[in-house]
């Protein structure tokens, strides 16, 4: 069973694209994400915000479809990535076996070419701020 759940289909605030996600995203429900992601840079945004501060879990196959969507952004002159996660996720079982999500960004190194933020409003107020 999928436990991935778009909370809201994708909603433009000040022309930032928001994409709200929870649960966990893997590589079963990575490409829905894809095709959210480039749909909306497709739709000629440029400056995306991914709201995944009610998300569980995100593995390597969904962190590449947000590297590649960067990649895209970067080939058409430029845009911006920002992703909300919360400091610490909440496992359901054992603590010890669930690094949070954006301990998970930092290890990949994504976090080097997106900007992490504890809140939609921090990341919404950093992107208004930015030049695309």
């Amino acid at each position: 069973m999928r436990t991935f759940y778009v909370l809201a289909d994708a909603e433009v605030i000040d022309e930032v694209a928001v994409i709200t996600a929870s649960g966990e995203l893997d590589h079963a429900v990575s490409p829905e994400l894809r095709e959210r992601l480039f749909a909306q840079i497709a739709a000629g945004r440029r400056r995306l915000l991914l709201d995944f501060s009610a998300l569980t879990f995100i593995d390597s196959t969904a962190i590449g479809v947000i590297v590649g969507a960067l990649s895209r952004l970067r080939a058409l002159g430029g845009g911006t990535i920002a992703v909300v996660c919360a400091e610490e996720s909440t496992p359901a079982t054992n603590p010890e076996d669930l690094a949070s999500v954006r301990k998970i960004f930092q290890i990949a190194g994504v976090d080097a070419g997106v900007e992490l933020f504890s809140s939609r409003g921090e990341a919404l107020l950093h992107l208004s701020r930015t030049a695309v």
